[in-house]
């Protein structure tokens, strides 16, 4: 606050994050021991030239030091869980537990009692380590809970029941939440509760991508939409992988939240291929065509795909993380898909208007998220706890000659191109220039401008036509190339 330095009105406010204490001070105190004080003077300028620095950033956030872990009740400890996560924070720095044993604290009945027996182990742990976890385990009491919130900058919260409690403190739900789901499946009710920021399964997977997030190293991989030429995605997350870069995070729109379901899934990019060529080896993706009331065909061979793959499974249940992209054409907004049906999200986001019919979905009626924002990096870098790898398609377009993608030996003579479309020019189809409007209102943000973005890997897909699904390997063995470039050219990915 440069309120009292500058003798003007205070300008600023502070929310406490955690319980604190406040040292109340007069200003005319303050002006006379500034004034007397070299010391205090360079310490004073040194933080106002943090501020002025900080205020520039576009990046401000700070790590979370102390993380409170929670149990939910159940039959399950804590302890176990509880130990993994440190072991796993411990490769990325310094890491405490604080667990005192359920007899301490179960039977305190002031609230002081608790800070005045804790707050100085915590600070201390806090000041020699990077990371400290604060346990309540079952028993330990409603005001241990309730002080291990309030001492937290994040909690873990265990989900060890179906079902979450009827209430919860306050505090719990106004910091930033990570579910350990401890039983297969929870009820969704889970996440309408504590709105958590992110869930991971208690394996070892999930608790060291847990571990990652906590330590801002969680790697988030956000994919374009483009056709056919989104199919890139598979050879640039082969080539991550092979690498050893490990992919907590996934999202995308159109063709891009097709790839990032699959990755979500626990599909690796092979997989994903192969899974790609049974399909097309089935028909053509577009050809159950309809008549053109709502849309040139009906979608069902992707609508099989996808729940072929997705069925019921709920953007909940996912071991990894997943978002989606669409847009509601009723309002025009941004639709983010975090939650329920995986099937609904990735059909959403690749209905192409005019091509496949919208998805309704309660009041909304959802369509391309290519649309208004084709390459959602923005949703993605808004996650503080890790570094983003982006992959653009945006290329030069070529328009698809012919009679749609019909070989040249089985494209009409002139007469009948005349004779069905009214003119002697040669020109895209009709899929393809639905396809190509929603890639010209796709955002063309700046991507450098986005914080934590650790590369942008830009596969040369503009040979490869918007809907010619021929050309599926070709896109691929682009987006190949593409990472094995930006993997030399910034080594530190790796």
């Amino acid at each position: 606050e440069l309120g009292v330095i500058a003798g003007a009105a205070r300008a600023a406010g502070v929310r406490a994050l955690r319980d604190s204490a406040v040292w109340k001070i007069a200003a005319d105190t303050f002006s006379e021991i500034l004034a007397t004080t070299p010391r205090l003077q360079s310490a004073m300028l040194r933080a106002m030239a943090n501020m002025l620095r900080e205020s520039r950033s576009a990046d401000i956030s700070r790590r979370p030091r102390v993380i409170g872990v929670l149990s939910t009740g159940g039959n399950i400890a804590a302890v176990p869980t509880v130990d993994a996560i440190a072991t796993q924070l411990r490769s990325h720095g310094q890491t405490a537990v604080v667990a005192p044993t359920v007899n301490t604290t179960a039977d305190v009945r002031h609230y002081g009692e608790l800070v005045e027996a804790f707050s100085k182990t915590l600070d201390r742990a806090e000041r020699s380590n990077d990371w400290v976890l604060v346990v309540a385990d079952r028993g330990s009491g409603d005001l241990w809970r309730r002080y291990v919130a309030a001492q937290s900058d994040r909690l873990i919260v265990l989900v060890d029941q179906p079902y979450p409690p009827r209430t919860v403190d306050p505090l719990v739900t106004q910091r930033p939440v990570h579910l350990i789901t401890r039983i297969p499946e929870p009820d969704p009710s889970w996440w309408d509760l504590l709105q958590p920021v992110s869930h991971h399964p208690a394996n070892d997977d999930g608790i060291a991508a847990l571990a990652r997030r906590i330590a801002g190293r969680s790697i988030g991989l956000v994919m374009a939409g483009g056709g056919v030429r989104g199919f890139a995605h598979f050879g640039v997350y082969d080539e991550l992988t092979r690498a050893g870069i490990v992919i907590d995070r996934f999202g995308g729109t159109s063709t891009g939240a097709l790839a990032a379901a699959a990755f979500a899934l626990g599909m690796d990019a092979r997989e994903g291929i192969a899974a790609l060529r049974e399909f097309l080896a089935q028909g053509a993706p577009f050809g159950d065509y309809a008549m053109p009331v709502v849309a040139l065909t009906r979608g069902g061979r992707f609508d099989h795909l996808i729940e072929r793959y997705a069925g019921s499974t709920l953007i909940e249940h996912l071991s990894k993380e997943f978002f989606a992209v669409s847009a509601d054409m009723v309002t025009g907004d941004q639709i983010v898909h975090r939650r329920g049906r995986l099937s609904v999200a990735v059909r959403a986001s690749i209905s192409i208007p005019g091509l496949m019919p919208p998805v309704p979905h309660g009041e909304q009626i959802l369509i391309d998220g290519g649309l208004v924002n084709n390459l959602p990096a923005d949703v993605m870098c808004a996650d503080p706890d890790g570094e983003v790898i982006c992959v653009d398609l945006r290329r030069k377009y070529v328009p698809s000659k012919g009679f749609g993608f019909l070989p040249p030996i089985l494209r009409p003579p002139g007469f009948v191109r005349r004779l069905m479309t009214g003119t002697d020019v040669v020109l895209p189809p009709l899929q393809e220039t639905l396809f190509r409007v929603v890639d010209l209102t796709a955002s063309s943000r700046n991507l450098g401008e986005l914080p934590r973005v650790a590369a942008i890997i830009e596969p040369d897909v503009s040979a490869v036509g918007l809907l010619n699904f021929r050309q599926v390997d070709d896109a691929v063995d682009a987006g190949r190339i593409a990472a094995r470039a930006a993997l030399k050219a910034s080594p530190k990915l790796m």
